[in-house]
């Protein structure tokens, strides 16, 4: 198994890499980190294909061996998958569509686990947690194993929101270059969090989380999917002793 983590776990201090592999090794795994590229998806979203291409090279060369591909970032999730859209038929095609085959999301792997690692009940006091779906993940194909996830958490209160699949405006850097309208659509966003009443909202998709955090400031926790996992695995480990 490999992790593939991305730009956005690589450069970003938002602790998600971290989780994910934490909750990779609490289900007996432990993720070689290969080599790797940028998915593609920055780099697709200006048109420079030649580019993109390369960087796919690179990473299916460099993944090729691994039997399955765990992804946290959804676009990395979606790019992936994609892959095979990059290529003509021929050998390079064949390449793609091995690797595209064996990506999984965190989400995903954690829904389909046989194991089942310890958790504390009521780990961080009882929780409200809601659910964005960000638009890349879902595009994935990956939809109802984060709700799956979130509503097995001891002690939390899924709940979901209007809306969850509408876009949260921050689309990459669609924030920095059009801010006021950014925000404009994720008025709609916040106010569908709101009506929740949850305590925390969770996402599968670190750049959505930037979007969240910086329109919700401190009122609602923002959270990784896999971040809540790892705050109930260590409680249950610091209950076990």
């Amino acid at each position: 198994m490999a992790y593939f983590h991305g730009c956005a776990a690589n450069y970003f201090d938002d602790g998600v890499g971290d989780a994910v592999i934490e909750v990779l090794k609490k289900h007996g795994e432990e993720p070689a980190l290969p080599p790797q590229r940028c998915s593609g998806t920055p780099i697709q979203t200006y048109g420079h294909v030649d580019l993109v291409r390369d960087g796919a090279r690179f990473n299916m060369r460099s993944f090729a061996s691994y039997e399955t591909i765990v992804t946290g970032c959804a676009s990395c999730t979606l790019m992936l998958k994609d892959y095979p859209t990059l290529f003509a038929e021929g050998p390079e095609r064949v390449q793609a569509e091995s690797l595209a085959k064996k990506v999984v999301h965190i989400s995903e792997f954690v829904a389909r686990s046989q194991q089942q690692p310890p958790m504390a009940q009521g780990f961080g006091g009882t929780q409200r947690v809601t659910y964005h779906a960000s638009c890349h993940l879902r595009a994935a194909g990956v939809s109802k194993e984060p709700r799956q996830v979130l509503s097995s958490l001891p002690g939390v209160s899924f709940v979901e929101m209007q809306d969850a699949d509408r876009c949260a405006g921050g689309a990459g850097t669609y924030v920095i270059k059009d801010y006021d309208t950014s925000q404009k659509i994720f008025d709609r966003k916040a106010l569908a969090i709101t009506k929740t009443g949850a305590d925390v909202v969770a996402t599968s998709c670190p750049a959505c989380m930037i979007q969240l955090k910086n329109g919700l400031r401190e009122s609602v926790q923002v959270k990784h999917v896999a971040q809540l996992l790892q705050d109930a695995y260590r409680a249950g480990e610091a209950e076990q002793r």
